[in-house]
C-alpha cells in the first residue's frame, strides 16, 4: 500500500511538472519616477542612468569609466522656488543601493563644483533585470529639514 501511494504522488508531482514553456519574462516596468523631492524650502533632484548610455565626451569630462553593467547616479540640490540653475550644497549627503535581497552598499560621493553650484556622483554596480533601491537623505543647513528620497529601479543590459 505504501509503495503506491508513494507511485501516486511521484506521478502526480511528474504530471504537475510537464507543460507549456512558462516563455519569456515580463518586460521591466516603466520608470516613471519624479526625479526629485522637496522637503521645506529646497529640492532635491536625482537621476540614475547607465554610463553606457552617456555620450562619452560627457562621461570623459566627469572621469567615469562607462561600462554596461554600471549605473551614474546624480545629485543636485536646488532652492524649491529658487531659479533653475542655482546649486546648494550638501552638508550631509548619504545614499545606500539596496538590492532585490535586502543588501545594502553605501555609495562614495564625489562633488563636482559647477557653475551655479555642486552637482554630487556616485556610481552604482547594476544587473540586468534586477531591480536595485536607491535612498538618499541629506540636508544643506544644520537646523533645516532633512530631504529623503527613495525610489526603484531596474535596468535592461543585453
Amino acid at each position: 500500500m505504501l509503495l503506491r501511494t508513494q507511485v501516486f504522488a511521484l506521478s502526480c508531482l511528474t504530471i504537475c511538472g510537464c507543460g507549456d514553456h512558462p516563455g519569456s519574462p515580463p518586460p521591466a516596468r516603466e520608470f516613471a519616477d519624479p526625479g526629485s523631492v522637496t522637503a521645506g524650502d529646497v529640492q532635491l533632484y536625482y537621476a540614475l542612468t547607465l554610463t553606457s548610455d552617456l555620450p562619452p565626451a560627457i562621461a570623459g569630462s566627469y572621469d567615469i569609466v562607462q561600462r554596461p553593467n554600471l549605473a551614474l547616479l546624480t545629485i543636485t540640490i536646488a532652492p524649491a522656488t529658487g531659479a533653475a540653475t542655482e546649486r546648494l550644497a550638501a552638508i550631509e549627503l548619504d545614499a545606500e543601493a539596496v538590492t532585490l535581497i535586502g543588501e545594502r552598499q553605501a555609495l562614495s560621493w564625489r562633488r563636482v563644483n559647477e557653475l551655479g553650484g555642486p552637482t554630487y556622483l556616485a556610481t552604482v554596480t547594476v544587473r540586468h533585470r534586477e531591480p536595485i533601491t536607491i535612498e538618499i537623505r541629506a540636508r544643506t543647513v544644520a537646523d533645516g529639514p532633512e530631504i529623503n528620497a527613495r525610489w526603484t529601479r531596474e535596468f535592461y543590459l543585453e
